[in-house]
């Protein structure tokens, strides 16, 4: 679970980026879920940043999403970048299906340390972003605070080892929740909000 502290640190970094904009920023907090307390960064008069910096249950947080671009013409969203809540490595659980042979045997090691677990906020995110999240980066040993943008694609299951002779065969598919991580850029500058990304200004 993202602390508090968290919360407001990505809150305070993502204002102090937006601020340089030109656009006028109101950073909010809004209960637009029932009990649910959603951190929001208003952006001019028709731009909204939602900070997924918490747990949405069930489809709550697609609700919160049509509800913002519902009211405004540009809504991007930031996620907080922890390997645990958000952005879950899916390689340990996952390298027995390669090593084996089995349904994931057409990636190497390299693929599965991008792999990549998405909870349902995520998945929403790669629905209306054309595969891509923003996740803000805390301050670590390997890497500078920052925003940092994701495309995702997903992960296909091949289960041409199984033979069809000795009963049922399930089909190739896609999986729901398992991607791939194919680009990645690294933010650390002002920024401001396009159609649906933040973006960093050149």
């Amino acid at each position: 679970m993202v602390r508090k502290v968290e919360q407001k640190r990505m809150l305070d970094y993502v204002v102090s980026k937006l601020e340089s904009s030109g656009e006028k920023i109101i950073p909010s907090k809004r209960n637009i879920l029932g009990k649910i307390e959603s951190n929001l960064i208003f952006v001019g008069d028709n731009g909204v940043v939602l900070l997924l910096d918490k747990i949405y249950p069930k489809d709550s947080f697609r609700y919160l999403h049509n509800i913002a671009s519902q009211s405004k013409e540009r809504v991007a969203s930031v996620v907080f970048k922890d390997g645990e809540t958000f952005f879950r490595s899916a390689a340990e659980k996952n390298y027995f299906k390669k090593d084996h042979k089995l349904s994931l045997k057409n990636y190497n090691a390299e693929d599965m340390q991008r792999m990549i677990l998405l909870r349902p906020e995520e998945i929403i995110l790669t629905q209306k972003n054309f595969g891509q999240i923003q996740y803000f980066q805390p301050e670590s040993s390997r890497m500078r605070e920052g925003l940092e943008t994701f495309r995702f694609k997903p992960v296909k299951f091949d289960y041409s080892h199984i033979n069809s002779d000795y009963g049922f065969k399930p089909e190739n598919t896609s999986s729901k929740r398992l991607h791939i991580w194919n680009r990645r850029q690294h933010f650390t500058g002002p920024l401001f909000l396009d159609t649906f990304l933040l973006k960093e200004e050149r």
